[in-house]
């Protein structure tokens, strides 16, 4: 296997979608396989910045800083599309001059028309442009005009792809696309290609929604007799519904996951089992582990559902992990509500994730949480759970709490255990009211854990609250 050059390729149009981090995950994944025996292998980050109306620079950092987030590493400093303009320019031009290329002045209007009348004539045309490439006084023009690619009308045009297998198209299928428009800027099209050529890109890995713009490509790398690269489109991301990945189907843009508190290894090893399988009992995996096992050829050629049940099952592992309670520190110090109560008390917050951890699916769901154990006024609301009947075990169970001397879990379980032992008291009958007299909740961890969250003296001060107010004696 010789070096491999990859490059992932966004647009700054808008914030870095998880379909996106998919991409250059699976080009990450190649490039490092192929650095374990060829170290001059490359992954290129270039921003396809040519859009210039709907280019910003709040969505270029945002795609530099999710894939600094998610560890996707790139080589040499980013390639910026729209300082290579001229270069494409170049090139369109010298395709004209070698009538691999030709001038047309068709109007929007033309065309529009013609496939109109196509259409009416159940004609399958895809070439719209008929008269200019003949005609000598347009192709003597020295402005007004814009550059069509020149495809002959018979043969056929072939690419092994590595997901896809053998894709095979007719030249009469594709259309004389425009590679240089009338106002002289380069179109996708053709920045691609001379990029990926300049670049010396020979991996192009990427969606299957651009499987057929290959056939469009491979006409101008032929046409200037450059090198052709090897081509992996992999399948799209789709909702539960079927239907592309959207924001109607939750969140999609890499920093919505990254604000609500999910760990980049639970969306890297949720990603890559969407259309592999690293043929093992179980599912998590982490990136070293993908990177020693992955094979691109045997990716699915369907496409698979986002599954967010199944992303948050995995974030819940991974964020259980004992080694990684750094990154929850690092969340912190991006969340301001969790932030303010952490530099109120760093202690309460570390016994706080470590109780709740295994019910939670991500950092953010902390927050609600937080608000309960940091309430220097809490007040239990009124619930017919408190009755009579509780009040009374609940004070005599205080006089218990009392004696414990080291405030722990072991110690307070023990303490509960043997009191409802002692009174003869069924769980449910005591568990619940008390959560509720300390949370207002109903569910919830156990009793014990609660009080060693509080700890002594807010425990003391809730439960004497309750009580002063429901008047017990």
């Amino acid at each position: 296997m010789n070096d491999v050059v990859a490059r992932f390729a966004p647009s700054p149009t808008g914030f870095l979608h998880i379909g996106g981090i998919r991409t250059a995950l699976i080009n990450y994944i190649v490039v490092q396989q192929s650095k374990k025996k060829n170290p001059k292998s490359k992954l290129l980050l270039r921003i396809e910045d040519t859009d210039i109306t709907r280019s910003k620079d709040e969505y270029k950092k945002s795609i530099l800083d999710g894939l600094d987030w998610m560890g996707i590493e790139w080589d040499e400093k980013p390639h910026i599309q729209s300082e290579s303009i001229n270069r494409h320019k170049e090139i369109a031009f010298k395709l004209l001059e070698k009538g691999h290329a030709y001038k047309c002045v068709c109007t929007k209007e033309e065309l529009e028309a013609r496939r109109l009348e196509n259409q009416k004539l159940r004609k399958n045309i895809k070439r719209l442009c008929t008269k200019c490439k003949n005609d000598s006084a347009t192709q003597q023009l020295e402005k007004d005009f814009c550059i069509r690619i020149n495809i002959p009308n018979d043969g056929k045009i072939s690419v092994l792809d590595k997901i896809q297998g053998v894709v095979v198209v007719e030249n009469k299928e594709i259309d004389n696309f425009i590679l240089l428009r009338k106002d002289g800027t380069p179109t996708y099209m053709l920045s691609v290609v001379v990029d990926d050529h300049d670049m010396g890109v020979n991996m192009i890995i990427r969606g299957d929604d651009h499987l057929n713009n290959i056939f469009r490509q491979l006409h101008i790398y032929k046409s200037l007799q450059w090198d052709l690269p090897t081509y992996a489109h992999h399948p799209l991301i789709h909702g539960d519904d079927g239907l592309k990945l959207s924001k109607r189907h939750g969140a999609v843009d890499i920093n919505e996951f990254k604000k609500k508190g999910y760990l980049p290894q639970a969306i890297i090893n949720n990603l890559i089992l969407l259309s592999w399988s690293p043929k093992k009992d179980e599912e998590n995996i982490e990136i070293e582990e993908i990177i020693n096992t992955f094979d691109l050829e045997k990716m699915s050629k369907s496409s698979s559902i986002f599954d967010y049940n199944k992303l948050n099952h995995f974030n819940n592992f991974y964020l259980q992990k004992e080694e990684n309670y750094k990154f929850f520190e690092e969340y912190i110090n991006e969340n301001s509500i969790l932030k303010n109560f952490f530099d109120l008390d760093k202690i309460l917050m570390k016994k706080l994730f470590n109780t709740y951890k295994k019910n939670i699916n991500f950092y953010s769901e902390l927050e609600n949480i937080a608000k309960i154990y940091y309430d220097e006024e809490f007040k239990t609301i009124s619930n017919n759970e408190l009755d009579d009947n509780f009040n009374i075990i609940l004070n005599d169970f205080m006089k218990h709490l009392d004696f414990i001397d080291v405030w722990s879990k072991d110690n307070l379980k023990n303490c509960i255990n043997k009191f409802l032992e002692l009174k003869k008291i069924k769980f449910p009958i005591f568990g619940k009211p008390v959560r509720i007299v300390l949370t207002n909740l109903k569910e919830g961890p156990p009793i014990n854990d609660i009080l060693f969250i509080l700890g002594r003296k807010n425990t003391f001060l809730r439960l004497n609250n309750y009580i002063n107010s429901a008047n017990i004696s």
